[in-house]
């Protein structure tokens, strides 16, 4: 399975999404970001860094690797055209604010020049004052709601959006250098504060179980 987490504006978690989904199904991980984070605490042998202006080469089908890409589409940004080109899935992060959801929209529309197998996760959900969620379901959040109005309006096909909430688990996973779950297996505190953000990541993990089952039957 290959993946790319991209959205042409920051700040919308792509890198602990990223992270958190190669520390926890032990994949590759791919990055045209120059001042990373990852050496430490990825070994060598699973993890590439490249300029902007490179290509990343072709992953073997029997590789699993999720890239983290920075900056946006142009004619000398081969670093992500050549890892859109390869991706299974493209996971679009964005939060509630116009220019990230702006910038979602764009690159949506850029990423299908490539693929239509996108995915977008709903980041940084906060409850409003007095906002209350039935049962817990951040898909009745206002902030959630709006993410996926403007999903739905704005771009040409159906698209997936899924919720994950505001957590200090994700600045956690590089202070621990762990996934959000290898801590709370860890910390007895941290199964208690991260559960709810837990059984987030793990739809985001049952999604791409699901598409990496139609890529296979596919290839079948």
């Amino acid at each position: 399975m290959r993946i790319a987490l991209y959205n042409t504006k920051g700040s919308a978690g792509k890198t602990p999404i990223a992270t958190n989904i190669a520390l926890d199904r032990e994949y590759a991980l791919g990055t045209n970001e120059p001042f990373h984070v990852f050496e430490g605490f990825f070994p060598d042998d699973r993890l590439m860094v490249i300029s902007m202006e490179e290509s990343f080469p072709d992953i073997p089908d029997d590789i699993d690797i999720v890239f983290d890409l920075a900056g946006s589409i142009s004619a000398h940004a081969h670093s992500i055209s050549s890892a859109l080109r390869q991706a299974d899935l493209v996971i679009v992060p964005t939060w509630n604010e116009v220019k990230s959801l702006h910038s979602a929209v764009g690159t949506i529309r850029e990423v299908t020049n490539f693929t239509e197998n996108v995915l977008v996760i709903a980041t940084k959900l906060q409850k409003g004052r007095k906002e209350e969620l039935p049962d817990g379901d951040w898909t009745q959040s206002a902030e959630y709601r709006n993410i996926k109005s403007v999903i739905d309006t704005r771009v040409p096909f159906p698209v997936t959006v899924l919720p994950l909430k505001m957590s200090t688990a994700f600045d956690a996973i590089f202070e621990h250098e762990q996934s959000v779950d290898q801590i709370m297996r860890s910390k007895p505190l941290a199964a208690y504060t991260y559960r709810k953000v837990n059984e987030q990541l793990n739809a985001i993990y049952n999604y791409i179980d699901k598409m990496s089952n139609t890529c296979q039957a596919k290839i079948a």
